[in-house]
Order: structure tokens, then sequence, then C-alpha cells
């Protein structure tokens, strides 16, 4: 029977029916005295039948498969059983069942211990197995014994099964001799976190008030600071977060009041001693007592030092507006697009912004059509590859990522840099710059070559980046750079409620309600609705994406609309609407065990995969899964079609539904945006208007009561922390 306590049982696996070596998720038949047959399921790939096993987890009751033991901690006893034996050393490369079995008849019970004490000497006594062969015998040996070490290393100090397939894959043989060096370095490897890796140190005899533990407090509250946008943290900021990650838990202790107090001090004392070492900065001209990590730092610097050398560098096209207007003989702009227009070819460096409907578009064709007449080669790219492809259309030009264009090689960074130049580009155009990290936006600048006119175009009302920064904005409002602002709507796009519904959003007010009646020439592509409780909203949003819109507006619920939410938790978050909308739209999905995607899955990728060509944010469907070679096949929105290992769906998930950040730089042809006043922490203007304008054909605002007057009375209800405008303007 299911149960959600937890337990240990010793069992001898008796059948592998499920195993992906890149994920190291297995489905496995074991038997225990204890409770008879059962199923196990975890990162259990690298076992193998007849090995006996301690496993730690709970019988839990799945939907599909029935009942199933998950296995979260991992044990390995010596084999002693001859079954056992046998199975740890047919599991060795060039060994196999017959070459076991002939080892074991001859050294018995301590047939473990003769391999381990000369592996290539017992190993050569094997008919058929030459220098080369022996070779890679030894290494294999070696190896497996190195995987069961570990993996009872970390199960006596309490870590999990899945930890293990993690630093495994990272450091081999050199897992355990890591750990004990620095088991902080857990932290670096993705999946794993600071309270994991704190927990192996403390286990490993680390003193709770030992500098290096609290080094790496301080530094992984920075770390996870970026990851909320922030380049560096006020000190006092730093400290409070620093001490909850040290005393997590302190609160279930008695005398937590002197704990707190006596881990402050030691905290106080070690940022001291990181800025004096050199691992933390601390600028005193940034204000708030800044503390940032070195490398953060010195990247906004060097951002800092490239914005203004390029907008203090002399143009090397400068064209007047009549001498634009003659060479583009033809398009028909207002005075604020011929001033961008202008201002791109007078300046080595600037902006364009604007919202929807007001001309960034033309504005930008009209420029790309002029330096073509002056023989000046334009290249156009934006961060991320939905975010390109969308330029390349609107533009008629070829597009690509700032990746790709700075030549990105994994492993070695971008291959254009200071030392290597983009060559031979006359003005480069960056769409999207709102979405520029600080880091990224480092790496572009850096590259740009003599001679080279740059112009940033991006909405600065949109969300910013997801990296850390606000690179538009602090551009904007360092006032070094020239700054071209479209406000005039267009009288076409005036006519389209996704636009003025946009633009009030921007501005603070509740998008205009036009009634059916009005003489009022207008596009009905915005409709806002209200509903009282959450379940109600939920129910209404998968009404719509399944079946109402699609069949008013001959949609495809699959390709053509999208559900966006601000969290991912609760009734109306991503991670609710997704099971739902998955349940109506794709039933009967094969399921692709080690994951938790389907076969015929709206899906989105998470993370840059440049080895693949597949960008955070690309949504795709998941066409195909071919089990016996272990890939899956993928219809990308732009037509491509890309066939990936098992591995490289670790960072794909659902997307019936996805959040609001994540739809940056993207369209669709229907958006449903869902707000509940529950998510009220996320509820901002610029998350709003951001997601209204992802709308390409039509827009449904699907809000509870106050939910939308609590979105619109907040900018930005978070700030970040970033010294860069101030930095760029010379004045820290």
């Amino acid at each position: 029977m299911a149960t959600q306590t937890e337990s240990e049982l010793s069992v001898e696996v008796l059948a592998i029916r499920f195993r992906s070596e890149q994920s190291s998720f297995a489905v496995l038949l074991a038997h225990s005295e204890e409770v008879g047959d059962l199923v196990l399921t975890g990162p259990l790939a690298y076992v193998h039948e007849g090995e006996e096993l301690i496993v730690r987890g709970r019988l839990r009751e799945h939907p599909r498969y029935g009942e199933r033991f998950e296995v979260r901690y991992v044990a390995h006893p010596e084999p002693t059983s001859e079954r056992a034996v046998l199975a740890a050393l047919a599991a060795v490369r060039h060994i196999g069942p017959r070459g076991a079995e002939r080892l074991y008849r001859r050294y018995g019970e301590r047939t473990i211990t003769e391999i381990d004490a000369d592996p290539a000497s017992r190993l050569r006594e094997l008919p058929g197995i030459g220098r080369k062969r022996l070779a890679e015998a030894v290494a294999s040996w070696s190896e497996l014994r190195a995987q069961r070490a570990l993996r009872m290393f970390l199960a006596e100090h309490g870590l999990s099964a899945a930890v293990a397939a993690r630093i495994q894959r990272a450091w081999g043989e050199r897992s355990i001799a890591q750990l004990q060096a620095d088991p902080y370095a857990l932290v670096d490897l993705p999946g794993i976190g600071f309270a994991t890796a704190d927990a192996l140190a403390l286990a490993l005899g680390l003193p709770a008030d030992a500098p290096g533990r609290i080094d790496a407090a301080l530094l992984h509250a920075l770390s996870r600071a970026e990851l909320s946008g922030h380049c560096y943290l006020p000190r006092q900021a730093l400290e409070r977060d620093a001490l909850a990650l040290l005393t997590f838990g302190a609160e279930q202790e008695a005398g937590a009041p002197a704990l707190w107090e006596s881990a402050a001090a030691d905290i106080s004392e070690r940022v001291s001693a990181l800025i004096a070492s050199g691992r933390l900065v601390a600028p005193t001209a940034a204000g708030e007592g800044a503390i940032y990590a070195r490398e953060m730092y010195e990247i906004e610097q060097r951002l800092a030092a490239c914005v203004r050398a390029l907008a203090a560098a002399p143009p090397a096209l400068c064209v007047d507006r009549r001498g634009a207007e003659s060479v583009a003989a033809g398009p028909q702009l207002s005075e604020q697009q011929w001033r961008a227009i202008e201002r791109a070819l007078c300046n080595r460096l600037s902006i364009l912004t604007g919202g929807p409907g007001t001309g960034k578009t033309a504005s930008m064709r009209a420029l790309v059509a002029i330096a073509g007449e002056l023989d000046a080669p334009v290249r156009l790219c934006a961060p991320t590859g939905k975010a390109a492809r969308r330029l390349a259309a609107a533009s008629g030009e070829r597009a690509t990522t700032i990746h790709r264009l700075l030549e990105w090689q994994p492993g070695a960074g971008f291959a254009r840099n200071r030392e290597q130049p983009l060559e031979d580009v006359g003005v480069l155009i960056v769409d999207e710059a709102s979405m520029l990290s600080v880091r990224l936006a480092e790496a572009l600048f850096a590259a740009v070559g003599e001679g080279t006119h740059v112009l940033l175009i991006g909405d600065s009302d949109q969300l910013p980046a997801i990296g850390p920064g606000r690179v538009l904005e602090d551009m904007i409002e360092s006032g070094r750079i020239p700054v071209t602002r479209l406000q005039k709507i267009f009288r076409q796009a005036r006519r389209s409620l996704i636009v003025r519904a946009a633009h009030a959003i921007r501005e603070g007010r509740a998008p205009e309600r036009v009634p059916e009646s009005t003489d009022e020439e207008v596009r009905r592509d915005f409709f806002f609705l209200t509903r009282a409780r959450e379940q109600e909203l939920a129910t209404e949003a998968i009404e719509l994406a399944c079946r109402r819109l699609p069949a008013r507006y001959d949609l495809d619920p699959l390709r053509d609309v999208l559900v966006l939410a601000p969290m991912r938790r609760g009734a109306v978050g991503i991670e609710a609407l997704n099971a739902e909308l998955r349940e109506r739209l794709n039933p009967a999905g094969e399921a692709i065990a080690g994951s938790e995607l389907r076969v015929g899955d709206r899906v989105i990728q998470t993370r840059n995969d440049h080895e693949h060509e597949l960008m955070n944010g690309e949504i795709a469907i998941l066409a195909a899964y071919d089990r016996e070679h272990s890939r899956a096949h993928l219809q990308l929105e732009d037509g491509r079609t890309l066939t990936l290992p098992f591995a490289a769906l670790a960072t794909i998930e659902p997307a019936y539904a996805i959040s609001i950040h994540k739809a940056q730089g993207s369209q669709a042809p229907a958006v449903v945006v869902v707000l509940a006043r529950s998510q009220r922490l996320m509820l901002t203007r610029n998350l709003l208007y951001t997601a209204v304008t992802r709308a390409e054909r039509l827009c449904v605002l699907l809000a509870q009561g106050g939910a939308l007057e609590l979105a619109l009375s907040r900018r930005d209800a978070r700030r970040r922390y970033t010294a860069l405008a101030e930095t760029i303007a010379g004045s820290a």
C-alpha cells in the first residue's frame, strides 16, 4: 500500500525494466524479504541484476503504472552472496557472466578482495583478455568501484542517490577527494544547492562557525541574488541572507537568539575579511554599502567602460536627415522616427525605444535600407532565438542570436571579443534590448569593432532581463547615450484594442472597454474578463484555451494559443494549468520514462543548449520518441526539426502554460493571461504590459477581482541592485 512514511529495505535486484544512462533514472524489479517483490524507481541506472542494495524511500501509487518504491537513498553493502558477486563482476567491461563465473570458481567469497588487491593480475587470468582489453577492464573495475564508494560515502552522510549521479558525472573517480577537500564545490553543480553542500560539510565535521562555511554562504547568497537580477547586495541584506542560510532550522532549537547573534557577528567579520582578500568588492561610490562578488563587479565596470568609450567615439557614418531622406527615397516617417535614424547614423551608440504601434520596426527597416545605400554592412541580432526570428521576419534581413553573432563555442566561450572583434559591420542593430543581462551586454560591447555604429532597440517598459542587471534602463538613465522615445501611436495601430490596452497599462490605467455599438473603427482583439474565485479563473482559462478561442477564431489549441501566468504554484499557477491543459489536449500521449514529458506535448526549453541549437524559451512540439535509441524528435515553431538525446530533455518542460518571464521576446497568435490576487508579490505594471504585448491577433485578460488594480498600482515591485547607470555617467 502507498505510504507517505519513508522506510528502509534490503533488496536484491531481479530485473531491469528500464534505464537511461544519460539521466541515471531506472525502473527495477527487486525482491525484499520484508515485503516481497516490488518495483524500484529512481537514480539507479548503474545498478545490475543480482545486486544487493539497501534502499530508503516511499511506496507511492502511480496513476498509470501502479505501486512503486521511489528511492531517495541507496547503500551498497559489499557483495557476499554468489549471485551478488557474479552480478558485480559481470558488470565489468570484457568480463561478462562467463568470466565472472570463472573468477568466482577460483576465488569464491574472496573474489572481490582478490581483484581489489591487484586488478591487473586477477583479470589477466581470464582467457581472451589481451593488453588493450585488460587496460579497459581494469579501468572499468576502477570506475565501478569508485561509483560504489561514492554512493556509500554519500549514504553515510545522508545525501540522496540523485546527488551521487550528478557528482559522478562531474568529477568521476576524484569525487570523494573533491568532496572531502571542499564540500561547498557541490554548489557549482547543476541542481545542487547550498543546503545539500552544507549538510555534507557539517556531516564531515566542519564546525558551524568555520570561516570556510561562512564564506561559502556569503558567496552563495550573492550568486542567488544574481538569479533575482541583482548585480550586488547592500551589506546588510547580504549578511541577512547569509545568516538565513547558516541558521536554517535554528528557530527549532533552544537558544536560537544567541545562535543568531553569534552567527551575525561572525558573518560581519568574514565580509570584512573577504573584502580585504579581494574576493568581495565594496565600492564606496555605489552607495548603500554595496557588496559585489569580484567577477560581477569587474563585468559591470568593463561594460560601463565600453559604453562610455563607444558613446564618446567619433561617428564613421555621419549623415544628416536631409542626406538620409534622399538616400532612403521613399519611406514616410514621422519626425521622431527620422530623429532616431539620424542619431543612429551620427552616433556610434544610440537607443530607440517605444511601445507597440509607435513605429520602431518601420524606423529600423528604413535605417537598414539607408545603411545599404551607404555601403555600410548591417548585422541584426537579439538576445534569444525567438526574438531573432521575429526580427528577421520584421526586417526582411537575416538576424541571429547574440551568441551566434559572437560565435559562442561550448566550453571555450565567445570567439569574438576584445582581441577578435566583429569585422565588416557598419551598423549593428540589437533588438529586444530590454532582455540584455549585464553578462551578455558586456560580451557584446567588448566585441564591437572600430567604426561600428550600434543601435539598441527595445521597450524599457517591459520586464527586465532574466539575468542580472537592467541594462537598457540603466543606459537610458545614465544620460550619456542619445535616446529616441517614440510616443505617437500610428492610426492603423490605434485600431487594435491590444495596442490601446498596452499603452493604458503602461500609464497605469485599466484597459478601456469599447462598447459593441460604437461607431469607432476598432479591431476587437482584446477582452477583459473577471472571475471571483481562483478555481473559476482556472476553469475559464482552460475552456478558453482548449475550446472557445480555437472554435471561434479557427486556432490550433496546441500551437496557436498560449496561457501565461505570473507564478508556478497555486490553483492558477503554471504547474496546475499545465496539468489540466495537458489532460485536455494530450491525454493519451506516450509517457517518456524518467521524465515528466509525453509524446505530443507542447514543451519549452528552460536553458540555452548551444550544442543542439535550442535556446532558452524556445517552444516546440515533442513529436516522437525513439525508445530504442533514447532520442526525442522536436518540431520547433520556426519549422526546424531537432533530434535530442534523452539527457537533453532534462532542461525541457511542458509549455501549455508558461511564465510571463519565459514569454519575453516571443509572441503567439492568441494569449490568455491569468491574474489572481494570491500572486500579489509578482503583480506589477511591467509584468502585465509584457504579457499583453505577447499577443499577435488576440488577447484575453482573465483576472480575479482586485488583481488588475494591484498590478497597475506598481510599476516594478522589486528593485534591482545595479550601479551601471552611475558608473556610465561617471558618478560611481
